[in-house]
């Protein structure tokens, strides 16, 4: 006795069921069906990866903004760490060229930031007179205008006269800084700029700063 492959039912000799074309178009159309969705998940799939590294390369693009400067230096002064205050003003450049500068006339780096590392702590301790023990820095961001043409021009030569740097993009930012001690504090808003220097990160200018926070990179020294 026989029995259909494909539905198995019961045959006679020699009968065949029809069944089998029937079945056998269900399974192309089956497979078609499956090398669509594989498709249509490959396809999806490839924008969903697409769309990940497009947003990767923005982000590492952008690196921390240009309120990460601000908030490095704000970190430098509570952590007392000039050579953090330091990155987040000079182009890595120019960092790099002041190493090398000074392993070549034989001074120690290491030596230097210590030095200003006293400097800051002294700093501090200047300001506890003041506002108190477990003194904290804070700054808050108010708003950003973009800096365009006489202002920029000026900034832009200013940073290839003083670093040998372009920069791409300036902003004008104010800023709300807090100074706060265990018996008082004190806040002021003021504006400071900050560039977008190319092949590089955000920093702190000098330019026009009447925040004063730039100013501490020369108290730092002494």
């Amino acid at each position: 006795m026989a029995f259909c492959k494909n539905c198995g039912r019961e045959l006679q000799d020699g009968e065949t069921c029809n069944c089998s074309e029937t079945f056998n178009k269900v399974q192309e159309t089956e497979q078609v069906t499956q090398k669509k969705d594989n498709k249509k998940i490959l396809v999806t799939g490839g924008v969903g990866v697409a769309a990940l590294a497009a947003v990767i390369i923005i982000f590492s693009s952008m690196g921390g903004g240009y309120k990460q400067p601000v908030n490095d230096l704000i970190a430098s002064f509570n952590k007392c760490d000039s050579e953090k205050m330091m990155s987040s003003i000079l182009p890595k450049k120019k960092l790099k060229e002041m190493k090398k500068e000074m392993k070549d006339e034989s001074f120690d780096w290491d030596d230097l930031m210590d030095k200003m590392d006293e400097g800051l702590e002294d700093m501090i301790e200047d300001l506890e007179d003041d506002y108190g023990k477990n003194i904290k820095f804070s700054v808050e961001f108010l708003d950003k205008k973009k800096v365009k043409g006489d202002d920029f021009d000026e900034i832009a030569d200013e940073y290839e006269d003083d670093f040998d740097a372009k920069i791409s993009k300036a902003y004008k930012v104010k800023v709300k800084m807090q100074v706060k001690g265990k018996k008082d504090k004190e806040t002021e808003t003021s504006w400071l700029y900050v560039v977008k220097v190319k092949g590089d990160d955000w920093k702190i200018s000098t330019y026009k700063d009447e925040s004063g926070l730039t100013d501490m990179l020369t108290y730092s020294f002494f």
